[in-house]
């Protein structure tokens, strides 16, 4: 399965970091249109196309980082509520990558792992992070309250709208779970295995996912 593409639609947040060498499984290509985010279930089944790598602009290099829509990012991760979310960005049809560590304040420690480079520590960690770039986003809070796709692109510090993702500008089609949804994507509801994907400049059917097992 081809592996995402990083462009320029969307700032990267990983140019102050030298990345770990990727898993030789995986190959990434550049792109002329900058890129974003993951992929869902639905019919028809689309066969998955080459994604390519969305840039992030989440901060970096502050041990103590502003709270974001009422979100902090604190020393420890807490458990209090955990769940993932899959996320999948289709600009032009290709696939965009997600890059790891958004919303994880550097510096960082980061590992290999099966999905590629693994952010295992940082300085904090805002309740919505990601720590691979396979399309999870993680929810680790100490409270208990609604989280919206929005709140995970303004962590990122990525634009969202219903005609923008990232510098992408146009229609935005939306699905979650599979089926076409009219919600504003930034108001999308981040609820336990959640697939949610966002298509611009023309409509991708989604693809099934899998989150791995015990996730």
């Amino acid at each position: 399965m081809p592996a995402p593409v990083r462009s320029g639609i969307l700032a990267s947040n990983v140019s102050s970091l030298e990345t770990p060498p990727e898993a030789p499984k995986k190959q990434r290509t550049g792109s002329a249109f900058p890129v974003l985010l993951s992929a869902l279930r639905g019919s028809p089944v689309a066969a998955r196309p080459t994604p390519v790598a969305a840039p992030s602009s989440a901060s970096s290099g502050a041990n103590v980082l502003p709270d974001i829509n009422g979100i902090s990012c604190d020393a420890l991760e807490s458990t209090i509520v955990h769940l993932h979310i899959h996320l999948a960005i289709f600009i032009n049809g290709e696939e965009q990558q997600i890059p790891f560590g958004i919303g994880i304040g550097q510096p960082w420690q980061v590992s290999e792992s099966d999905e590629g480079p693994f952010v295992t520590d940082g300085a904090c960690f805002y309740w919505i992070h990601t720590h691979t770039e396979d399309g999870i986003v993680h929810i680790e809070s100490p409270v208990r309250r609604r989280f919206t796709l929005g709140d995970f692109f303004a962590i990122w510090q990525v634009p969202l709208s219903g005609t923008q993702v990232g510098n992408a500008q146009g229609q935005v089609i939306t699905y979650i779970n599979g089926q076409r949804n009219a919600t504003n994507p930034a108001d999308i509801p981040l609820l336990p295995h959640a697939r949610i994907q966002l298509c611009v400049g023309g409509d991708v059917p989604p693809y099934p996912f899998d989150f791995p097992p015990g996730d």
